[in-house]
């Protein structure tokens, strides 16, 4: 009997032992990147504690935050802020998008250093989207990212076809071009700058003084 209380206890020790190394190792601190198009060019910033993710974007002329997104990935919920009317609102997720035909997913063979990280080449090819995606992935305990883009259920090509890769779970995409079957550039998303620290809890809250948003 005594056996096999010190067992139970020696498993409960290491399941509580391995869940602080797990939340050690993810990543905590800041993501900066630039979403570009044909048309134009958005930044954005990633700032990550936890399941809990803030998304800013910055305004090309103002270079201030004009919108923001507080996502909370356990309680699976994400509210809108608006900076310059002081309001704030749930914001609904969208339905999943579909893909028409298949995706194939191929692992090259080239390596890119970017912002510090050894970055693993993937191409994913859509023969009846004419589309072809080429990212350059870090292993960086970004356990966050998958569970983000599932539950924010963008419609761009480079979020559906980037949950196509098996094996993501602990990854991020630090460079990624799209581009037609010709070979012809439509789209890039590029990380900037990424800062590793700790983050102030109060960044993904309500800001004091804004007001919900009411229909």
């Amino acid at each position: 009997m005594k056996k096999n209380i010190f067992k139970l206890i020696t498993i409960v020790i290491v399941m509580i032992t391995f869940s602080f190394v797990s939340v050690a190792q993810s990543f905590e601190g800041t993501i900066e990147f630039k979403k570009s198009t044909t048309i134009d060019t958005t930044n954005y910033v990633y700032t990550v504690k936890g399941n809990l993710v803030r998304i800013d974007e910055i305004g090309a002329k103002s270079r201030k935050v004009e919108g923001s997104f507080l996502v909370d990935l356990d309680a699976k919920t994400m509210k809108f802020l608006n900076h310059e009317r002081k309001l704030y609102g749930d914001q609904n997720t969208a339905s999943a998008p579909a893909i028409k035909g298949n995706c194939t997913v191929k692992k090259g063979q080239n390596v890119k250093n970017l912002q510090g990280y050894k970055c693993v080449e993937y191409i994913v090819t859509n023969n009846e989207e004419n589309t072809q995606i080429t990212y350059y992935i870090a292993d960086g305990k970004f356990s966050f990212f998958e569970k983000l883009l599932r539950q924010l259920n963008r419609k761009e090509k480079s979020a559906i076809y980037f949950l196509q890769i098996s094996d993501v779970k602990n990854m991020f995409p630090m460079l990624s071009i799209q581009t037609d079957l010709s070979g012809k550039e439509v789209g890039k998303l590029e990380v900037t700058k990424i800062t590793k620290k700790e983050v102030d809890p109060s960044l993904f809250e309500i800001p004091k003084g804004y007001n919900k948003f009411e229909k």
